[in-house]
């Protein structure tokens, strides 16, 4: 599929509806996301998105504005629902530490957590960004396996895998 998409089926070429919506889309999600560098990411998924998807994209049902908004919108909820997730878990960790009282606790959880920062560097590359995606950006495998290039299935089993080494490492003090 060569880059100029469309311009023979009735749609304008692709590199044409990008220059032309590029501003408005990035306006829009930086109006909605409120953090520049945020709507920036989210821009460029959505014309990721709008470039996978316009071979099927059909003038007669939408103006590519349209289209393009929707797609943008989509992406934009998307970006809000994983950021509200991401800060309910931030939200629970810190109330998790308030409710600690007990010193010695706490210092063996750092002890814990220092010593399973170590055994992750000692992973592999592709086994400390599956547990990275997994444990700190809540990916599902479907996404870890898009992001390192390779099936669901590939990933859940880099994934054990990683969780596996992680218990031998630490001594078996891992959760799956």
């Amino acid at each position: 599929m060569s880059a100029s998409i469309g311009a023979i089926e009735g749609r304008p070429a692709f590199e044409a509806v990008y220059g032309e919506f590029l501003p408005r889309i990035t306006g829009f999600l930086r109006r909605r996301l409120r953090d520049p560098n945020e709507a920036d990411d989210v821009a460029s998924q959505v014309f990721s998105r709008a470039f996978q998807a316009y071979p099927r994209y059909e003038p007669r049902c939408a103006t590519p504005a349209a289209w393009l908004f929707r797609i943008a919108r989509n992406a934009a909820l998307d970006h809000e629902r994983r950021t509200a997730q991401r800060q309910r878990a931030e939200r629970a960790v810190v109330q998790l530490w308030v409710e600690l009282e007990d010193p010695t606790q706490l210092a063996e959880q750092r002890l814990s957590r220092r010593e399973l920062r170590h055994a992750i560097a000692r992973l592999p590359e592709r086994q400390r960004q599956a547990v990275a995606l997994r444990l700190t950006r809540r990916m599902s495998f479907k996404e870890i396996g898009h992001r390192l290039g390779c099936n669901e299935d590939a990933a859940k089993m880099l994934y054990h895998r990683s969780v596996s080494a992680l218990r031998s490492l630490v001594g078996g003090a891992i959760a799956a």
